[in-house]
């Protein structure tokens, strides 16, 4: 798997803008105006956004100086709720074992964000989960990446009902200040200038059961991840786009304009990227509007409301559309 490159760099799906958003309100410090610094959209104030990986890291970055924290993307990962990702975060708390749970996700990571490299492995003392970014050696970058390994390690131990013991922790990026404060946080060893990013538990660990395993909900799981993963596709523009429109097709911005704004690019540049794989951006909505039509019909929704989910002002819109270009 590759991360997607465009004339901007890798594109990163984000979706916890809205809550370092809430934050700094609550300070009296305007959200939008670090948004328009870091060259963000104001869209990304809604919820989940693909842009530049470069756009985000710096918004995030900004983030931290405005709160005056060196530590900001672990002070974010103890704001974020359970249950913020969705069916791959429920898969991995329905999983049997923290071996298990560790194994989802590497298998289903792509779900939630589809640049980032999982990798389980069982060493001779302990079990490690690294993550990585394709051609970037920082990865995501000081304060995503330590929100990452924070928000996991967080996570697991909510479920487990005590701190997750660790026997090690490492990232790829440096750190000149708050070092020690970062191993403080983690309770123990936290190496930096690693080849990748991850942490290992001692191999007893990966034995304990979760206390909110549920092998009948995992299955059940299991199945809905696949069909989505199935729908991912490599790392491209396309995807990326596709994505994006997904996000937002009920509200009906999915004009190529809303799009391009949303992913922080101009119409022209989205439209040649999508040309040099092979396709239009017309093409990519109609190919996503007719996918979720279909899984709406499965779900026994009326075909008004399908036509209002997918952004059309009624249904006879939406027949001619889809229906029609369907015949062409």
């Amino acid at each position: 798997m590759t991360a997607q490159r465009t004339h901007s760099g890798v594109l990163f799906t984000f979706r916890m803008i809205p809550v370092i958003a809430a934050e700094l309100a609550r300070r009296s410090i305007d959200p939008q105006a670090l948004l328009t610094e870091a060259g963000l959209p104001a869209d990304a104030l809604r919820g989940e956004i693909t842009a530049p990986l470069a756009r985000i890291q710096s918004f995030v970055d900004l983030a931290g100086t405005a709160f005056g924290s060196e530590t900001f993307g672990l002070d974010l990962a103890e704001r974020i709720p359970a249950g913020a990702y969705g069916v791959a975060e429920f898969l991995v708390r329905s999983a049997a074992t923290v071996d298990d749970a560790l194994r989802v996700i590497t298998d289903f990571a792509t779900l939630v964000n589809p640049v980032l490299r999982f990798h389980f492995s069982v060493e001779a003392d302990a079990g490690e989960l690294h993550f990585s970014v394709a051609a970037q050696r920082d990865t995501l970058g000081c304060n995503l990446n330590e929100y990452t390994i924070a928000y996991l390690i967080k996570q697991f131990s909510t479920v487990l009902g005590a701190p997750v013991p660790l026997a090690r922790v490492w990232f790829s990026h440096g750190r000149k200040r708050a070092a020690d404060a970062v191993a403080q946080r983690f309770g123990t060893h936290v190496r930096f200038q690693a080849t990748d990013c991850g942490f290992a538990v001692a191999r007893d660990v990966l034995a304990r059961p979760m206390p909110t395993a549920d092998a009948a909900l995992h299955e059940f799981l299991l199945g809905q991840a696949r069909a989505q993963l199935g729908r991912v596709g490599p790392v491209d523009i396309v995807t990326q786009v596709a994505r994006v429109i997904e996000v937002r097709l009920p509200a009906g911005d999915v004009g190529a304009a809303d799009v391009a704004t949303a992913m922080a690019t101009t119409v022209r540049s989205l439209q040649r990227h999508l040309a040099d794989a092979g396709t239009a951006y017309r093409d990519v909505l109609a190919h996503v509007r007719t996918r979720r039509r279909e899984e709406l019909r499965q779900g026994g929704v009326a075909e008004p409301e399908i036509a209002r989910q997918l952004g059309f002002a009624d249904a006879r819109s939406m027949r001619r559309s889809l229906d029609e270009r369907a015949e062409d």
